[in-house]
């Protein structure tokens, strides 16, 4: 397991200014969020020549991108073609940028779509971009989110394409508040986590969707037993700190890591 974050932390530094701060809390990778407008500038349509000093940079500086985030979705079949289509020009980005992970998302079902059949849809949509992961040696990491935040429906996409390609970005909060357990949730996608958000909540109890941001050790999920589990796992996991709010990254990027960083230690302590 190694430790990042997820440029939401920093949407208005410079790529220049977030390798910097990633080395200076201590922070292994960085895995840049795309098409939301992050300074950073890591995005689709970057030339060859900038894809490559965006690669210098990371490199040069001992940094990994440990995932790009997109925005991808695959439940509505009547968006599945352009959904692809994208997805091949974003796992061709990343396997230009050095990453070795692609963050997407199943998404919301369309009105009247049970959750077997959007199962069924984005696994069909996935298979189909599976070729392209192995071409440009990109992992596709479907995160427990949305209408696949429960990890055993994120399970059946990924045993439904069976591709090596294709695992699970667990999102461990997401499957904790809908009321998955740690160990059940686990014992789903046991073998297939290849990238891991981390994030503390707070929700209250007649509304599982009401969330808020909390600071680490002081919401609801159990960070700690959840890294645990992923302790487990053959991938070397990237513990990607997602934190979404106006608070100053000087300030969450040492806090949280620290904390994180704590109960990484732990784990690989046994």
């Amino acid at each position: 397991m190694h430790l990042c974050f997820m440029t939401f932390a920093t949407p208005d530094w410079t790529l220049s200014q977030i390798l910097t701060a990633a080395i200076r809390y201590g922070y292994d990778g960085v895995e840049p969020r795309t098409a939301i407008g992050h300074r950073h500038g890591v995005e689709l349509g970057l030339t060859k020549a900038q894809r490559a000093e965006v690669k210098a940079a990371f490199s040069d500086c001992g940094v990994r991108m440990s995932c790009l985030a997109t925005s991808l979705t695959y439940a509505d079949p009547t968006q599945a073609e352009e959904r692809i289509e994208e997805t091949k020009r974003y796992l061709q980005l990343a396997s230009d940028l050095g990453s070795p992970n692609l963050r997407v998302f199943g998404g919301t079902l369309p009105e009247g779509m049970t959750p077997e059949q959007g199962v069924d849809t984005v696994a069909k949509a996935l298979a189909r971009c599976t070729q392209a992961a192995e071409d440009c040696k990109v992992n596709l990491c479907l995160e427990t989110h949305d209408a696949f935040c429960q990890a055993r429906l994120a399970a059946e996409v990924v045993r439904q394409v069976n591709h090596p390609r294709l695992g699970v970005n667990w999102d461990f909060a997401h499957s904790f508040r809908v009321g998955e357990s740690l160990e059940e949730s686990y014992g789903h996608i046991q073998g297939h986590i290849l990238h891991s958000h981390v994030h503390d909540l707070i929700w209250p109890e007649d509304n599982v969707h009401a969330i808020s941001f909390a600071r680490m050790g002081t919401g609801m999920v159990p960070h700690r037993e959840a890294i645990r589990l992923m302790a487990q796992e053959p991938a070397d996991i990237a513990i990607s700190l997602e934190w979404e709010s106006q608070d100053p990254p000087e300030v969450i990027l040492p806090e949280e890591g620290a904390a994180l960083r704590g109960f990484i230690q732990e784990a690989l302590a046994g």
